[in-house]
């Protein structure tokens, strides 16, 4: 659904892939509603069981695009870039479904990149929940491009569910790759990082849905072997750092999912009472 209005140059288009929606996209939906910015709403139904239905809230331009079948995140995600470029939105802010836009997250990130124009990705700290809103764990990511670039061989620098980039990185860097299963955020953030300046903000802008079955968990062991091969493709023998990623995501692979977030849950609370 759609009601088209020609983006002005600061328009932000949001991508949303859905597959299989339990209930959660009207809420992650509400949390874009108030951002004080112009937005289109671009969702990519991936071949759900039951076609994708959404609230139209008045003001908002949401358009819905579908797959016939399920042809997996990174087709998804190309889906709706195809559609933003042809249109010519500037701005793609990301945000999974079920998670939820923190009020002037997109007005936040905007202005960045407005004030900044050698960035072309800027992110920001993320903060887990569960359904009963119980926080599970924050992320603070390093904030300037050499410490994010530092950081990309062995963590998580960039949360996808929470950055905006300017849509002309796809005319330098091309579209997300297939070729990495549940990781292709990973390799789009460091073919860009190769060419363009990053950055994080370091206030929370994102609220992320914990769900023990999403698929970063359902997937992890599909996207940790995706992630050991982009580390591998990106290799850089006299760095230490390559070294040192690739026997993390070695180690992650044996160890329990439960323990990873136990000590992530454990140093998120070190560090708020370290900050009090």
């Amino acid at each position: 659904m759609s009601e088209r209005a020609s983006p002005d140059s600061r328009t932000i288009a949001v991508l949303i892939p859905v597959f299989n929606d339990d209930g959660q996209l009207d809420s992650t939906l509400r949390s874009i509603e108030d951002q004080g910015v112009p937005v289109v709403v671009v969702i990519v139904d991936d071949g759900s069981d039951k076609p994708v239905v959404v609230r139209h809230p008045a003001g908002q331009e949401i358009v819905v695009l579908r797959h016939d079948v399920n042809r997996g995140i990174a087709h998804a995600l190309n889906t709706g870039l195809a559609f933003i470029v042809d249109r010519e939105i500037p701005y793609v802010a990301r945000i999974d479904n079920g998670d939820r836009c923190a009020p002037g997250r997109l007005a936040r990130q905007r202005d960045f990149l407005e004030q900044n124009p050698s960035v072309h990705v800027v992110g920001s700290a993320v903060e887990w929940r569960d359904d009963a809103g119980r926080s599970r764990f924050t992320r603070v990511f390093p904030t300037t491009h050499e410490r994010i670039v530092r950081a990309l061989p062995h963590t998580t620098a960039l949360a996808h569910a929470a950055v905006m980039f300017r849509t002309s990185v796809v005319h330098t860097v091309g579209m997300y790759s297939t070729a990495y299963s549940a990781a292709q955020d990973l390799d789009f953030f460091r073919r860009i990082a190769r060419q363009h300046q990053v950055a994080n903000l370091p206030e929370t802008l994102v609220v992320a849905r914990f769900d023990p079955a999403g698929i970063s968990i359902r997937r992890r062991r599909a996207q940790l072997w995706s992630t050991f091969r982009i580390q591998l493709a990106f290799f850089r023998p006299l760095a230490w750092t390559s070294y040192y990623g690739l026997l993390k995501t070695l180690v992650r692979y044996v160890v329990p999912n439960p323990v990873i977030v136990a000590v992530k849950g454990a140093m998120s609370r070190r560090a708020r009472t370290e900050s009090i």
